[in-house]
């Protein structure tokens, strides 16, 4: 798809987030000017069908049960964390998956450790992850409805070699920290993946973030103290930034849903300007809207100095 800024008095148009800059060839002053002067998109037609619209905003969402979007990702320079996680395990280790969500990460992992345990407060998560468990044959893996922050002390304390949280409640604070270093062996390794301040920014420019459930950790140095705070020796601390393409702005919708119920935003209505705006601002050239995926990483040893031996490693 190709823009085309309409020149008028002298000014050439171009877009920036909401506003339009407009640069005059006389004195190359820059000025804010009103939509009115919005870029007109050749052969594209930004009015939204309102009826596929309210189809998709009065369907069923969750964030695991709502019908899987089409979407294309861009994983240049961004190793997945299912994939990283896969290079750091070692037969011989017992994991604990904490937020197991519908089980997916565990289950990946299964096949390269002895033995697993993925706990989550929701009882529809543990559902999901009980019939991947059975469609996986997976014998060595376990899925228990545990709500980590209230009940998490009642893990056998130093059981589990490795201990992993996917946006879940290890990275919601210290006390959720403590609690898997609690579970892990001396030596033991703790990855912590966390929303970082990036995500879904284009939805959040024109819609907000909502009230999050929790108060999640959502910078690198935010994150890289706690750990430090509660004992943890950085072996590991990264910005993963993703991009992620769907089709048009219906296949965007139709994620985003499930975004705001899990945190519980009222959806928008199919009449919303502001999705109109949103498809304008984040089509790019193939036709397709952009959005940003970010996490950060944190990962460490629990503080042990009687062993030098490497921990994370690379294959």
């Amino acid at each position: 798809m190709q823009c085309r800024w309409r020149r008028r008095d002298g000014f050439e148009v171009r877009p920036s987030f909401g506003f339009v800059r407009t640069s005059s060839p006389v004195d190359g002053a820059l000025r804010d000017v009103e939509r009115l002067w919005a870029p007109k998109w050749e052969g594209t037609d930004m009015g939204l069908d309102q009826v596929r619209l309210n189809a998709i905003i009065d369907g069923e969402h969750s964030f695991y049960g709502s019908q899987r979007t089409e979407v294309r990702v861009d994983r240049r320079f961004n190793p997945g964390t299912r994939d990283f996680l896969a290079t750091q395990v070692q037969p011989n280790m017992r994991v604990l998956d904490v937020g197991c969500g519908s089980g997916g990460t565990l289950l990946r992992l299964s096949s390269r450790i002895a033995s697993g345990l993925g706990v989550d407060n929701d009882p529809e998560h543990i559902r999901m992850a009980d019939e991947a468990l059975r469609e996986s044959g997976a014998k060595n893996v376990e899925f228990r409805q545990l709500d980590f922050l209230e009940d998490g002390g009642d893990l056998e304390p130093e059981s589990f070699d490795l201990a992993f949280t996917e946006r879940g409640p290890i990275g919601f604070g210290g006390h959720g920290m403590r609690l898997a270093l609690r579970a892990l062996k001396p030596n033991g390794l703790l990855f912590c993946e966390m929303i970082g301040n990036l995500h879904h920014q284009e939805a959040a420019a024109l819609f907000g973030t909502g009230q999050p459930r929790y108060r999640m950790t959502r910078s690198l140095d935010e994150a890289r103290v706690a750990m430090e705070r509660n004992g943890v020796d950085i072996r590991l601390a990264a910005e993963i930034v993703q991009k992620r393409c769907y089709p048009d702005v219906y296949e965007w919708l139709r994620f985003q849903c499930s975004i705001w119920a899990w945190l519980g935003v009222p959806l928008p209505t199919p009449d919303d300007p502001r999705l109109a705006l949103f498809a304008e601002r984040n089509t790019i050239d193939s036709g397709e809207i952009e959005t940003t995926h970010h996490v950060v990483w944190v990962a460490g040893v629990k503080a042990d100095h009687t062993s030098g031996s490497e921990i994370f490693h690379h294959t």
